[in-house]
């Protein structure tokens, strides 16, 4: 199958698992809902298509997209506001998955850039399309932030009550 016609069959595939997961209300719903769809189908069907490599470009624009639309004029008061606690956690979470990423790096469990990608915190559209664009293993970054997504949401809960007092 050529590359074009896999591409239409994975996005037929991700949008009707898009629209399921966000249907589901699932967080992320849209995003997990499509991935897994296309990982499900995959292992059943044993099916392989590529997918023109030009995509990645197409993602990193809307991507690109979607963080600028985002955007409020607002948000530069607010970030004035809270610079230094934004500079303080990015320097400790990139930290902390830096020193993550060579430690598995060295125990021989992950190549550097899927180590440092998987276990950086951020957005887990914009860290997979890095990864499809270096020499990491995109499913393996997928995996890392899939689980700590749904840690996240499946602890959250306990955690805000823990800390709020409520």
């Amino acid at each position: 199958m050529s590359s074009s016609l896999g591409l239409i069959g994975y996005l037929g595939l991700g949008l009707l698992g898009g629209l399921l997961g966000a249907k589901l209300k699932i967080p992320a719903g849209a995003l997990i809902g499509a991935m897994l769809t296309i990982i499900f189908f995959k292992i059943f069907m044993k099916v392989h298509w590529d997918i023109p490599r030009s995509f990645t470009f197409v993602l990193q624009v809307f991507l690109g997209i979607m963080v600028g639309a985002s955007f409020q004029p607002e948000l530069v008061q607010v970030m004035k506001k809270i610079a230094i606690p934004v500079i303080i956690s990015c320097v400790v979470l990139v930290g902390t998955g830096v020193i993550l990423a060579v430690v598995f790096t060295r125990l021989g469990l992950l190549d550097i850039g899927t180590a440092y990608l998987g276990t950086s915190p951020g957005a887990m559209s914009a860290l997979i399309v890095l990864a499809l664009e270096s020499e990491a293993q995109p499913m393996l970054v997928v995996c890392f932030h899939f689980i700590r997504v749904v840690f996240v949401i499946l602890t959250a809960p306990l955690i805000f009550r823990l800390v709020s007092g409520h």
